[in-house]
Order: structure tokens, then sequence, then C-alpha cells
């Protein structure tokens, strides 16, 4: 069967595998961005759900030999570390020393309280019961030194796992409707955050969270920085649906002046480009509100990103010409420029306040004795106190403020493989995505979504959007549509219209001149000889009615 044909790219329970995605997605902001245990459990469902119709039909979902590596190893990281092993070697690991110095304090009050409670059940057990308290160390133990925790991050991966799996058992319209929920959502969030940052100014907030987040647009979320993160990863592919909207709508001739293009603001696409551009508008604004560096910094980024992609490709051919590109060009740095003044004037207060560098280094330090199999997934707030600064006081950092170390922290060297391997894929990917050709819709779509996806895996150098489920279902979500085959994401219309361009290479195929010299009563059936390349014209062409 044709790997393009619409029968091979259509999931059996794709409807359902849509309408599951978009009910997570819309639930996910909701309650903290889902960090509450009722929420996480609630979204945890959902992503069960999304996994059984989207496995459904295994060999349905486009999954690279890479791709599959990586999620089953992704999946089986906090099941590596839940298996019980000898506890002799489990002591021996680097770093484990410091807990078995501590578990040797602790054994005789665990003693005293077993005798003490053994003693309360009844007298006449007590001969036997006193045996069975002997302290006895355990001959098998896992090797993450908190497994609730470890267990409680393998159920936070199910919603970013279904998601994307999910998201490639979708077609083009698929994808396309859940990228503008997402941006829906973004939009939302960035409505209420400025309505909050507003309102601050009286006293009074909506959806207000204590703590160092006040006077800043917060969202539902219960930092600035992740609500920041949502926006900045969303805002490129705004930006991919503006600039394809832009120009699309054509003359049959394919010529065009500026008074078609001023037309073209009045069409369906026109209205949706206006849109598209109020959209981009609001997330900008919004982001700035955060007041968070490093989502406004990677909006600057973000920006010049697009333009540079877009610009020489707006409407899928650059449908403005120079003159266009050079205007988008302009217009992009000099909101970037803009937006610099402002990224000085929220950055210089809190750069030396959050301890974010104290914090990296007491961090690496523990990588150095803990590598290269450290303490299991979600551990790092049990394993991070022996080396948390002085200056910190009672303060118990919950994160690292980098995912990246946080990770390596935790999984050692699996988590180093894990980040090279993504790596490596999302370069690779780019090079299919990236073409010289005609521009479609879904190829702009994947292209926002791989800048979104750039800019959400930088901003992780300095806080842990990918620890919030609400931005793991959104990064999902991005990472599925970007590394979709984009031969799959073309439809059938585009990939006739891709057809009927003319081959230069094969002047058989193009109208053919009529050969000159031929006389009027000359039999039709004779063939006419090209006088460029010699060859008879095939023998369905149609014959010109009103040559000489």
């Amino acid at each position: 069967m044709d790997p393009l044909s619409s029968k091979a790219n259509t999931h059996p329970l794709a409807k359902p595998v849509v309408i599951l995605i978009a009910l997570l997605l819309l639930l996910a902001p909701l309650f903290r961005a889902g960090n509450t245990p009722v929420a996480s459990l609630m979204l945890q469902w959902l992503a069960l759900a999304v996994l059984v119709a989207s496995l459904w039909a295994p060999r349905a979902l486009p999954l690279s030999r890479g791709e599959t590596a990586f999620i089953l190893l992704l999946a089986l990281t906090p099941l590596l570390y839940l298996i019980p092993l000898p506890t002799t070697f489990i002591d021996a690991l680097p770093g484990r020393d410091l807990y078995v110095a501590g578990l040797a304090l602790l054994a005789p009050i665990s003693d005293a309280a077993s005798q003490t409670a053994t003693d309360a059940v009844t007298q006449a057990a007590a001969p036997t019961s006193a045996a069975a308290t002997d302290t006895v160390a355990p001959a098998l133990k896992p090797l993450s030194i908190t497994p609730q925790l470890t267990r409680a991050a393998g159920l936070a991966l199910l919603v970013p796992l279904a998601v994307f799996i999910g998201s490639r058992a979708l077609g083009a319209r698929g994808l396309l409707l859940l990228a503008q929920l997402l941006l829906v959502i973004a939009v939302l969030e960035a409505i209420l955050g400025l309505v909050q940052y507003g309102t601050a100014q009286s006293g009074d907030m909506i959806l207000a969270v204590s703590g160092r987040s006040g006077n800043s647009a917060v969202g539902t979320y219960a930092n600035r920085n992740h609500l920041a993160g949502l926006l900045a990863m969303t805002l490129p592919v705004t930006l991919a649906l503006l600039y394809d909207s832009l120009g699309r709508e054509r003359s049959a001739s394919g010529s065009g002046h500026w008074r078609r293009r001023a037309a073209f603001l009045g069409s369906a696409r026109g209205n949706a480009a206006l849109l598209y551009a109020a959209a981009a508008l609001i997330l900008l604004v919004g982001v700035v509100f955060t007041r968070s560096r490093m989502g406004i910094s990677m909006v600057i980024l973000g920006v010049l990103l697009t333009t540079l992609l877009f610009a020489r490709r707006i409407g899928g051919s650059n449908t403005f010409g120079v003159t266009g590109s050079v205007i988008a060009i302009a217009l992009g740095f000099g909101i970037a420029i803009g937006l610099a003044p402002v990224l000085d004037r929220f950055s210089v207060a809190g750069l030396t306040e959050d301890g974010r560098v104290e914090l990296f280094s007491a961090a690496l330090l523990r990588i150095g004795q803990l590598f290269p199999v450290g303490t299991g997934p979600g551990t790092f707030p049990s394993a991070f106190p022996p080396v948390q600064p002085v200056g910190f006081g009672a303060l118990f950092p919950n994160h690292a403020h980098n995912d990246y170390l946080e990770w390596i922290m935790d999984a050692g060297i699996v988590a180093v493989v894990l980040i090279v391997l993504a790596l490596i894929l999302y370069l690779r990917q780019w090079t299919r995505v990236y073409s010289r050709n005609e521009w479609t819709r879904s190829r702009f779509l994947q292209a926002g979504a791989g800048i979104g996806l750039l800019l959400i895996a930088l901003h992780e150098l300095v806080d842990y959007n990918l620890a919030i489920p609400a931005n793991q279902a959104y990064f999902a979500l991005l990472a599925g549509l970007f590394f979709m085959p984009p031969e799959r994401l073309e439809t059938a219309g585009e990939r006739r219209r891709q057809r009927r361009t003319p081959d230069l290479d094969q002047p058989a195929a193009a109208s053919r001149p009529q050969a000159q010299g031929r006389k009027a009563g000359e039999a039709d059936s004779a063939p006419t000889v090209n006088t460029i390349s010699g060859a008879a014209p095939p023998p369905d062409q149609i014959e010109n009615p009103f040559k000489a």
C-alpha cells in the first residue's frame, strides 16, 4: 500500500484520540496547571485513555526506531530504579555511604520502637516476637533512595508520553485543530495574566497565588516563569500560522497587485491572518507582564528565529516578494529590539536575589558525588539537602531550577543518554522539515513547533517547566507535531498541486509550441514535432482552437 495514501495514514480511532487529547489540553492548566494531587490523577487517567486508543493500532503510528528507543528508555527508567537489587551492591554505589551511615544511626531508634510495639501486643508471644524483631538488614532494596518519589515520577510521565504518542496517530487536520486549541488556551492564559497584573495595583487579584510571583501575571500557574514558558513556546506556532495565512489567496493567473493583496484582508484567510496577528500581540504583551527574565529573553529569540525562517516564505512561496521579506524582517527585529529595554527594566532587581548560582553549584557538586547512577527519578528533594548552601536557611528547594542538572543528578548516565538522543533526533528532524520548495501549512506548523521546542529547552536551563503537568502536555503536543514525517501531513490537495508544477527538465511534459510550416489541410492525425526538443506531443494533448 502506498504510504502516502489516505488509508495508510488513517488511524482507526483518530477521532476519539483527538477528542481525548483536546479534553486533556483543556483541563491541564486548571488547578495550578495540574500541579495538585487531584488534578494530576485526573490527567493521568485521561492519559491512559489516550494511550489505549492510540496503541489500539500501533502500526498506524509513524514512529521511527530512534523515537521508539527514546520512548521505551524514558518509560522504563523509573522502573529500572525500582528493581530490587542486593543491598551490598546498592550501598557500595558512589554517594551512598552517607545514606548507609544515616540508616545505621537510625537503626537503634527503629529497634526500640519495634520492641515497644511488640510488648504492647501480648506478653504471651513475647519470645517469638522478640526473635522476630531482631534487626536484620534487608537482602534487597531498589536503586532509588526514595521509591515513592520515583513511582510518582514514573506516573507523571504518562501525560507527556500519551500526548506525544496520541498526536502521532493524527493527520494534518487533527494536528491543526489541536495547535489552534493550544493557541486559544495560551491567549486566555495571557489575558488572565494581564487582568491579574492590572488589578493587583489595587490589591485585588483574580486567582492569586501567594509568593514571589506577586505583582506579576501568572494565569492559572503557581509561578510566573511557567506561564512565560507556555506563552514563549506557543508564540512561534502563532507566527507560523500568521505567515502561512498571509497572501495565500491568489488569482488564477498567479499575478499579484497590492490592490488584490489588500482585498485579501476581507477574505476568510485574511480574517484568520488578522486573528493570528492579534493572538501574537496578546502573547507578546502577556510575556512582558509575567516579568520573567528568561521568558522575555526566549520571546526575543523566538521572534528573531521565526522572522529569519519565515520572512522569505510568506504565504508558502514569498507571495509579497523581496519587499514583503524586508518589511517582515524589519518588523521582527524592531519587536526584538523594543523588548530589550523591557527585559532590562524587569530583570535588574532580581539578578542576585534568586540564589540560582549557588543552587547550580551545589547541584553540580552532588552530581559529582552520585554519578554515574544517581539516586532515582524524582528524588531531588531527598538527595539535595546534604549539599544545600547554608545561605538557604530553612528553605529546602524541590527543584534545581535547571532540569538538565536535576535529571542527571537523579538518573545519572541514563539521563545523559536520553538528553543526547533527544538532541540528535531534534537536529535530524530539522533536515526533514526544512525545505527549499514551497511550504505548505503543515510545514509552517512543524517549523513553528520546532522553534517552540528549542525555546522551552533553553528555558529549562534556569527553570523546571517540564516538571509542570500542563507544560508537559503542551511540550509533548509540539514534539508530536514537529517529529511527524512531513509527507504524512500533506493533504491530498497539496500533493496534487505539487504534481501539477511544471518540470522544466522534461519539456515533453509541458505545453509545446506547434511546429511551424504546418499547412492547413494536413491530416490532424499527423504528429506535430516540437521544434525545441524534437519530441512528439502526447496523444491526449488538446488542440489549440485559436491557433492561426
